[in-house]
């Protein structure tokens, strides 16, 4: 076990010449969202045309700004959270009803850091010292959020998951992706996990992460198990499926009441519910990683060319693995090994600038006129 919060001198997140090294191979080590073609499409949909005059999708996207007295804009979240969890749905086992108080968040980040901070101001008032506790090599954010906060971030070898999950305090908040963001692939330990951690306690301390939810062409062997009483929040963002992460779409189900998100029903972007909505109704929990498969296995032989490495495809559709002694330069390797310092771990990257380039959304888009 590591205290990460005890370190004095962080290492930089990138090494400039192997970044530079592996965004010239076409990837990066920083997860980046895949624009596609089907992304500008429903925002064409949902815009619609003013070129010469209002057409009926432009006339429909103006007139939900107006009337704001008549809290007719209040459904906009609801309605988009309710779709989300039926799209969700043959991935994500939902209990609707254990999560009453739904919130609509600028993406994923959002919802992480609100419960993140909640959980800290909770230790302040029960007084206890709070600890957020994550597996080495999960989302970064995790970890910067916290340490925001003031709050110790306490990190565990995945490998003993089933020691962790007998030995977590009641009073701890550990945040866990699925997918998971150590490797690119679903962890089928995921729900025996929370299920331990149910058992050995009756208090909810699992802020649940499903922003890759969306980016896997296969139903796994299980639905993830956001029904686990172990669940307290449940995290989600279209920013990694549907390539808007500069649109920020996303939400957060609570079994509690959020109240620093209360203002969100309210103060929310309504152009990004309705290009949120338009993309769940026009493409299935699988389709678009369905559609970009074949892409995604092309990007990583030839990345993998480039970089003398033996690449594999993720289950996320937009990133690749190698094992961990694929290639012979040390430098490489410990630059894309996750988590970092173990000399076990496997290799990832992102093929995100390899596979913009071969569908065509890479570069300006060209004068038309």
């Amino acid at each position: 076990m590591t205290i990460v919060n005890a370190r004095t001198i962080t290492p930089p997140i990138h090494d400039p010449e192997l970044d530079r090294r592996v965004k010239a191979a076409g990837a990066s080590k920083t997860v980046y969202a895949l624009v596609t073609p089907e992304t500008e499409a429903a925002k064409n949909l949902v815009l619609g045309n003013a070129v010469d005059g209002l057409d009926a999708a432009r006339r429909h996207h103006l007139e939900q700004f107006r009337d704001a007295w008549t809290g007719k804009q209040f459904a906009s979240h609801e309605a988009f959270i309710e779709r989300w969890m039926a799209w969700a749905a043959p991935v994500v086992a939902i209990d609707a009803a254990g999560f009453p108080w739904r919130y609509p968040t600028a993406g994923g980040s959002e919802a992480l850091f609100h419960v993140i901070a909640a959980y800290g101001n909770r230790a302040r008032t029960e007084k206890f010292n709070p600890a957020v506790h994550v597996f080495a090599g999960e989302y970064e954010g995790y970890k910067a959020y916290a340490e925001a906060c003031g709050i110790a971030v306490i990190e565990h070898p995945r490998a003993d998951w089933q020691a962790v999950g007998r030995a977590l305090p009641a009073d701890a908040l550990f945040c866990i992706s699925q997918p998971s963001a150590i490797d690119g692939n679903v962890w089928p330990h995921a729900n025996d996990f929370l299920a331990l951690l149910a058992a050995n306690s009756d208090t909810p301390r699992v802020l649940f992460d499903v922003t890759y939810v969306g980016s896997i062409a296969e139903a796994p062997a299980a639905r993830f198990a956001a029904d686990n009483p172990a669940v307290q929040a449940l995290a989600f963002s279209l920013s990694k499926p549907f390539g808007v992460y500069y649109d920020r779409i996303g939400g957060v189900l609570c079994r509690h009441a959020m109240p620093s998100l209360f203002g969100n029903q309210w103060f929310k972007n309504l152009t990004t519910l309705q290009l949120g909505m338009a993309l769940l109704g026009r493409h299935d929990v699988f389709d678009l990683p369905r559609r970009y498969k074949r892409i995604q296995r092309e990007a990583a032989i030839q990345i993998g060319r480039r970089l003398n490495l033996a690449l594999s495809p993720c289950d996320v559709s937009v990133l690749a693995q190698a094992e961990a002694n694929t290639t012979t330069d040390p430098a490489l390797a410990d630059f894309l090994r996750r988590p970092a310092g173990d000399p076990h771990a496997r290799l990832r990257l992102c093929l995100t600038p390899a596979m913009a380039e071969m569908i065509g959304t890479a570069g300006p888009i060209g004068d038309t006129s």
